[in-house]
């Protein structure tokens, strides 16, 4: 191997250990319906297990690619990059989840807080794979959702793509118990999850930014 192709293989592998570091997703350990800290089997069992997957999107560029928040019962219970997934331990409980991000809506030059949600009910001993999936309306903007996904789907979206790097990476307790190795969960009822009609874009920029007009 020459020098110049050294160099460039260098190059991609310290990128990839920099995004790799960089990316993240940090849990609101003190929200109320978090168990944080050393959890059992016995105590995982009373627990729901929840998989929050933000994988990398082709294409995405600019704000899109920006962290997003996640907020359930209107407190934050996470926020997280581009290309990472991670797990957290949820006490029994329903609630709104809400999906923040930032967008620009037509030619406006200021750009607003929107939101994607639907209801959740976590039940102890069920196990949760909750897909963040970014939706691209062109000119009203980019929005997040919390979809539910099943474990066939989780694993095809944490898959190797087309970038060196994979599509999403194990963040915090998803290193100990990675999606890749899982092979058999007890999955929620479809009635555990209620889809909300979304609130309109052009709504939220008015309620924003009441002296201007939508063009």
């Amino acid at each position: 191997m020459n020098n110049s192709s050294q160099w460039i293989r260098n190059c991609v592998v310290a990128i990839g250990v920099v995004w790799l570091l960089a990316a993240c997703a940090t849990v609101n350990s003190k929200h109320p319906q978090v168990m944080s800290g050393k959890i059992t089997e016995e105590s995982k069992a009373q627990l729901a297990t929840v998989y929050f997957i933000r994988p990398k999107v082709d294409k995405s560029k600019g704000m899109a690619n920006d962290t997003v928040r996640i907020e359930f019962k209107e407190k934050t219970l996470l926020t997280q990059d581009e290309g990472t997934y991670t797990l957290l331990y949820i006490k029994p409980s329903k609630g709104t989840l809400k999906v923040h991000s930032k967008t620009l809506y037509a030619d406006q030059r200021a750009a607003i807080d929107v939101w994607r949600e639907r209801v959740y009910k976590f039940i102890a001993g069920r196990t949760y794979f909750i897909h963040v999936r970014q939706i691209d309306e062109e000119f009203r903007g980019v929005f997040y959702e919390p979809q539910p996904v099943d474990l066939r789907e989780a694993k095809q979206l944490i898959v190797a793509g087309a970038g060196y790097f994979g599509n999403a990476r194990p963040s915090g307790a998803a290193r100990s118990a990675p999606i890749g190795e899982l092979t058999e969960v007890n999955m929620p009822p479809a009635s555990a999850v209620k889809e909300l009609i979304p609130t309109m874009p052009e709504n939220l920029y008015q309620q924003e930014n009441p002296a201007r007009k939508t063009k």
